[in-house]
């Protein structure tokens, strides 16, 4: 275990990085959280729930000498992980919060909502499994990605459907394309060319349940593709010598922005 790690606030949390909508920058978020996280020594218990090919695992995991990911490991410095689709392996995401780690991350696969709900509740609801959260004094939270389609802006109302204000609720808006509020149609709501307003429901929602919502940062596309084929963090990948200095003064400022975008949301995510 690592030392002289500050704790996040007094209430435990768990943090449910979801979306219904594939596609919409999930991993990247998560990554990005968690890099943050461990390079400013807040100690976080982090799962991947995509099994051992999850982008967290894969940049996070701890591996033997032969290069293979460890089984069993410590996801307080690596990350655990396992299948959510897998009936044998879903149970792993509630059962995290036995070692009582005052805070802990699941990176969940998309669309994966409904293999929640097998866990406890036999595929009704989410009563059981919240009560498991609650009855080890842990607060979740779901952060929710938003990328421009439909589906991502209406995934958050599935999931408040299903939850309302029994968690509290982070929207993180991609900015990979674009900051206006334009460029997110049906997270924001617009007006079509009819006249008829469109969107923006999902939105309102999470906001009347005292909702926070935060920017992720861009990253130009080139940059990106590096780091993520070399399975960088992004706190290592600032000072990797195979990326140019200006490669790395961008990770540095994506880094630098995102330490900013999350102060609204700090007290939501357990830091």
């Amino acid at each position: 275990m690592a030392k002289n790690i500050k704790q996040g606030g007094a209430a435990k949390r768990a943090v449910l990085v979801a979306s219904q909508k594939g596609g919409v920058g999930k991993t990247v978020a998560a990554r990005a959280l968690v890099d943050h996280l461990r390079s400013n020594e807040i100690r976080v218990s982090a799962y991947d729930a995509d099994g051992g090919v999850g982008g967290l695992v894969r940049v996070f995991g701890t591996r033997g000498s032969d290069g293979k990911l460890i089984e069993g490991q410590d996801p307080t410095t690596g990350i655990g992980y396992y299948d959510i689709r897998a009936d044998k392996q879903r149970d792993t995401l509630l059962n995290a919060v036995e070692f009582g780690e005052p805070l802990i991350v699941h990176d969940l696969a998309g669309g994966s909502l409904g293999d929640l709900m097998k866990i406890v509740d036999g595929g009704e609801g989410m009563d059981g499994l919240l009560a498991g959260f609650e009855q080890y004094g842990y607060r979740v939270t779901v952060a929710h990605v938003i990328s421009p389609e439909f589906g991502a802006a209406t995934s958050v109302g599935t999931w408040i459907d299903h939850v309302g204000g029994r968690v509290d609720h982070v929207a993180i808006r991609n900015t990979r394309w674009g900051k206006a509020t334009n460029d997110f149609p049906f997270w924001h709501g617009f007006v079509d060319n009819n006249g008829i307003a469109k969107g923006g429901n999902s939105r309102g929602r999470l906001l009347e349940l005292g909702g926070v919502e935060i920017d992720l940062p861009a990253l130009p596309p080139s940059t990106f593709a590096k780091v993520d084929a070399e399975n960088l963090s992004f706190s290592k990948a600032m000072d990797d010598q195979s990326l140019t200095v200006t490669e790395r003064a961008q990770i540095q400022r994506f880094t630098k922005e995102f330490a900013n975008a999350l102060q609204p949301a700090r007290h939501l995510l357990g830091f």
